[in-house]
Order: structure tokens, then sequence, then C-alpha cells
């Protein structure tokens, strides 16, 4: 066996380690915290699934077959990686959401995991990977025939039975376990936070914000951001210019922006128009932003997760709000 060979099973091999335990600490994660189902990158199904195909990937590296075939696939696996840690990054994401509850900046994991993981497979591949692609390209070989030649050479019958039964009994264990075991809503750790649900109640987390005492007279549009959203920075400065045009009638409408943790670097203008506040750190909130709500009096008349509205769309609200109002004093006096 040739040196490039050795390496890139040692490569091979330590990429697998990587996946176990990125799919490992996901599927803590899932066990231990909620999410929050409203797109297919935070939809339980799929993250779960995205754990088992690691799991998988990361125990057929380990065992070491149809090398070839494994280098194919890591290496697209980890240009995926890196081009979704790039956008991550460039975005200004916190967390490259690689590792689970262990935050790690996507620079950081780009730098030192994805970028040497593809440098390093193309570097160090296993010895006559790329002849049978050559033999399709210049239709010297069947794609047939490029399929024997990646899965050679064939491991033993009972070498491949033993790997097959591995891959199976650990999808086996965790895939129900992961299932079967979705964490609670609200705990003393951390809450979900589901604006939808709150319309017609006084805003249950009114005592958890720091400008909650001035909130609780007149109607108030919330902005609850987090500072590495995108959506978050497109819409604050939209929000700004609405308060800016709203100056001195606050008697119709006045508008907050509430941070919600971990805080960050500030991504505010003046603050000048707008209110600022904080949700309180006592507890990890979980809450897709942008989310708003519409208070009268703590009261919430509207709310809009996931979603910025612009000022018709609360205008809107308000007035429908004033005619709802009207009509039940109306059917009181009768």
């Amino acid at each position: 066996m040739c040196r490039s060979t050795r390496i890139s099973g040692i490569v091979l091999r330590v990429l697998g380690a990587v996946l176990l335990i990125a799919a490992a600490l996901k599927g803590y994660q899932l066990l231990s915290e909620p999410v929050a189902n409203t797109n297919i990158w935070t939809y339980r199904p799929f993250l779960i699934l995205q754990v088992e195909l690691e799991l998988a990937m990361g125990v057929w590296l380990l065992c070491g077959l149809f090398r070839k075939v494994a280098w194919v696939v890591v290496l697209a696996c980890f240009s995926l990686f890196s081009l979704v840690t790039l956008y991550k990054g460039l975005t200004g994401a916190a967390s490259c959401g690689c590792f689970g509850s262990v935050h790690v900046n996507p620079w950081i994991t780009l730098g030192a995991i994805d970028l040497p993981a593809v440098v390093g497979l193309a570097l160090w591949r296993p010895l006559g990977c790329l002849d049978p692609l050559r033999s399709l390209l210049r239709r010297q070989a069947s794609i047939h025939g490029v399929m024997v030649a990646f899965l050679t050479p064939v491991p033993s019958s009972a070498r491949l039975t033993l790997a097959v039964l591995l891959v199976l009994a650990v999808l086996g264990i965790t895939t129900p376990i992961l299932a079967l075991n979705e964490p609670l809503t609200v705990t003393s750790t951390y809450e979900v936070l589901e604006p939808e649900s709150w319309i017609g109640q006084k805003l249950p987390i009114l005592d958890q914000i720091d400008i909650g005492d001035r909130l609780g007279k007149g109607t108030w549009l919330l902005l609850f951001y987090h500072y590495d959203c995108p959506d978050c920075r497109e819409a604050i400065p939209k929000y700004e210019q609405m308060a800016r045009d709203l100056d001195g009638n606050g008697d119709v409408l006045r508008i907050a922006l509430v941070e919600v943790p971990p805080y960050g670097p500030a991504v505010l203008g003046t603050g000048a128009f707008c209110t600022l506040g904080r949700l309180a750190a006592t507890k990890e909130w979980f809450i897709t932003t942008p989310a708003a709500a519409l208070l009268t009096n703590t009261r919430v008349k509207a709310a809009w997760p996931q979603f910025a509205p612009d000022c018709s769309t609360v205008i809107a609200e308000i007035a429908a709000s004033e005619r709802e109002t009207a009509a039940s004093a109306s059917t009181r006096d009768r």
C-alpha cells in the first residue's frame, strides 16, 4: 500500500470520528433542547435524519470499507459543509450549528475543520480513485465498469456483514430515542416562545422585559430580534424609520425593539425614536426572529411569528382592534 493511500485512510477515519462527535452533540441537543420547527433547517425530523446520516457515515469511514466511494461521498459532504459554514459566517451567525449546544464560530469551523478536510481529501486520496472517472469521460469505460472499479477491493463477507450490522444497530438504537423523546417547551432553564399563542392575553413575558413598566400603557409594537439574525438587521432600520415617521403620535403607536439573549454587538442606529429593551437572560429563550407583537395596555392584539410586519399592516390591525372594541362596547350598552 502506497504512502498516499495510507494517509488517505487516516484522513477518512479522522473525518469519520469528527462526524460521530458532531452527530452525538447534535443528538444530545435534540434530547435536551426544543427546536423551532419553522422551516426545513429547524424541522425536527430533518435534524434527526441529519444525525442518523452522520452516524452512519462516521461508522462507515471508521470501518474503512469501499474507500474510493467513501472518498467521493465525504469530499462532496465536506465541500457542502464548507459552503454552508461560509454562508453562516458571511451572514454573521454566532454558531455554525455543527456541534449542537457547543457553539463554534462559523469562521473557526470553516478554517479548522471544513476547508482542511476538503484540502486533505484532495491531496491524499485512495490509489486509482480518479482513473474510473477519467475512463468514463474518455468513453473508455461504461458506467457499470466505473461502479465496479469504485467498489473494489471488495471486503470479505464477514467484515462487510459486521459493518452493516454495526450501522443498523447504531441507527436502530438512536432513531427511536431521538424520535420519541422530544423535550418540554418550558423548563427552569429554557422556554419556547410562541407569539401566536399570546393573542388575546396579557403579554406573558412582560415581567421579563427590562422596559416592561413602560409597555404597560398605550399601544406598542414590539420587535423581538437576535443580534446575529440577518432578517432582523434588515427589519430594524425599517422600524426605526417607522418610529421616526410616527414621532409625535405616541398615542397611536410606539415602537420597542427587544433584544433576545445572548446579547451581542449593537445592530441599532441611534435609537432616538425607538424604545430599546432586552429580554432578561434568566433562561434561554427559543424564538424565531424577527417576531413582532402588537400590545394595547399589555394585552396582545396581534402577533407575527418569524415576520416583521410593515407599517400599513400594523395600522390595519390597530384599526381592526379599535372597531372590535367599539362593537363590544356598543353591545354592552344595549
